[in-house]
């Protein structure tokens, strides 16, 4: 169609109509009878009241500042229990590394399948639950260090006594397919509790009175104790720990020490003289390594430098609670930190805290080993 000329002649345009009154009379009663809901319901095809479409947002918002209130509220609950959670930890950590007054043979645990169980609070068990800083475990058989001059060949012990539980929860650097030691543990030394054979036979520290390269270069580490073993043996010149995979299997677990790697000769150390001391350090994958100072006596005597201690830096609870568990004047067993250029640390079956040529083949071994 065209467009129209004029706008009078859009009353004639077909296209179009004129609302006339009565039309717009019809219109308004028809809205005049519409039904409104006061809020919205529902099922309902009728319109609702701005005031009801108000008050519904408005309880929504409500109930949403009440379920945000409350999440918060229980978000407050959840951290209450994860620090009570973590108190008691600490409070039965700190009680299970408590000695009882006679340490106890739970061997049985190890047999009946319970110890990891127990270790971990698993299985229906409680944390820890009845094994104590102290108590002890029978092996098969005893462990014992190949002593290669062939002169102080000795037996070891059969028995190893938990020297700590937890206690180097969090340690290592994560380094390689290691990672921190972030689950529930016990650190195990040769010994029956108090008492019993505190050592894995005899070895020397190295070949010589030399100890260059530190700890981690010395004969006792790389031969005497070993490398990580993946596989047991009962050879008599199997290291320590193929025996004590032989034992313990994956049980026997392996960390990450902070260990000495160097001695520079000429610097000065605890004798104060400048005739030696460790110089450098590296992690190191470890399964038995020996203790330090710091683990036996709670402090340094001997020892030359901080690049001795490492992450070797607290006193295992056995040894707080127990001179007697840590000698019982059956040994007198070597330690890790480099004392001189020829000497390396000891600790004296006569109770005192000692140093000795490296080369002394009639000296104890004495590691430490952690089960999980």
């Amino acid at each position: 169609p065209t467009i129209p000329d004029e706008l009078s002649d859009l009353t004639d345009d077909s296209t179009h109509r004129v609302v006339t009154d009565t039309q717009i009379s019809t219109w308004n009663g028809k809205q005049n009878a519409l039904t409104f809901d006061s809020t919205p319901t529902s099922g309902s095809d009728n319109p609702v009241k701005s005031g009801g479409v108000y008050s519904a947002v408005d309880a929504v918002s409500t109930a949403l500042s009440s379920e945000a209130s409350t999440r918060a509220s229980a978000d407050t609950a959840l951290g209450n229990r994860v620090t009570v959670i973590e108190s008691n930890y600490q409070n039965v950590k700190l009680l299970h590394n408590i000695p009882r007054l006679v340490p106890k043979d739970i061997t049985s645990y190890i047999t009946d399948g319970t110890f990891y169980k127990r270790l971990n609070g698993t299985d229906g068990f409680e944390l820890f639950e009845d094994i104590y800083v102290g108590d002890y475990i029978q092996m098969s058989r005893a462990i014992s260090a190949y002593e290669r001059t062939g002169q102080y060949q000795a037996t070891g012990s059969q028995y190893v006594t938990i020297a700590g539980l937890d206690t180097r929860y969090g340690d290592g650097d994560g380094g390689g397919s290691v990672s921190v030691l972030n689950y529930h543990h016990a650190v195990m030394v040769p010994g029956q509790g108090f008492d019993g054979t505190q050592h894995f036979g005899r070895s020397r520290m190295n070949s010589s009175n030399d100890t260059t390269g530190g700890y981690v270069g010395s004969e006792m580490h790389t031969t005497t104790i070993g490398a990580v073993a993946s596989s047991g043996s009962t050879a008599s010149t199997a290291s320590i720990n193929q025996q004590l995979y032989a034992e313990f299997g994956s049980h026997l677990k392996t960390t990450r020490e902070l260990l000495s790697n160097a001695m520079e000769g000429t610097r000065y150390n605890r004798f104060g003289q400048a005739s030696g001391a460790a110089s450098g350090w590296a992690w190191t994958s470890c399964q038995a390594v020996l203790m330090s100072e710091v683990e036996v006596y709670g402090s340094i005597a001997w020892s030359s430098s901080g690049f001795d201690t490492g992450n070797a830096n607290k006193q295992l609870p056995l040894f707080a609670h127990s001179k007697r568990a840590m000698n019982n004047r059956s040994a007198y067993y070597w330690l890790k930190d480099v004392a001189s250029a020829a000497y390396f640390c000891l600790c004296s079956n006569d109770g005192v805290a000692s140093c000795d040529g490296a080369s002394r083949a009639n000296s104890y071994v004495r590691p430490r080993f952690i089960l999980a």
